[in-house]
């Protein structure tokens, strides 16, 4: 049913949740992952507060999906196991709920894994919120991991 699974990163630790179910499924189901990391230098609305003083999108990007790369190796360590899963790391610069629909019809995606950011109401009324456009724009299911989400 799935063959590829686009798993969007905001470099938030609530993202860093979604990384598990994407895998799992991909597991179950023999699909690549696709970890997709957008920098919208245009707005700055998905950079850590941490990297706002940087100008170089491309060591923030790089950082990013690395830090998600040693998550998903630290999941593997923890529960002794492997993946078995093809997984290729993307990123792009844009508007964030443009590139990831872009994304999604390019590169044949079958489901999309994201989390809520989980970003004040003055955020989500100025920046509106990605999550909720990717919901009404998608081609194909979104599972949304909530802001108030905890595995354990």
């Amino acid at each position: 049913m799935y063959n590829r699974i686009l798993l969007t990163s905001d470099g938030s630790k609530n993202s860093e949740f979604a990384i598990e179910h994407a895998l799992q499924i991909a597991s179950d189901e023999g699909a690549e992952v696709i970890v997709l990391h957008v920098v919208d230098n245009k707005h700055l609305s998905n950079i850590h507060e941490d990297a706002i003083g940087e100008t170089n999108f491309k060591d923030y990007t790089d950082q990013v999906l690395n830090h998600f790369e040693k998550v998903i190796q630290d999941l593997e360590d923890e529960k002794e196991e492997q993946y078995k899963v093809k997984i290729r790391k993307l990123a792009l610069q844009g508007r964030p709920c443009d590139v990831i629909i872009k994304v999604c019809k390019k590169e044949n995606i079958d489901m999309i894994v994201m989390s809520n950011s989980g970003k004040n109401k003055v955020d989500r009324f100025l920046l509106g919120s990605v999550t909720e456009k990717i919901i009404r724009e998608a081609p194909v299911p979104v599972l949304v991991i909530p802001a108030n989400y905890s595995p354990n």
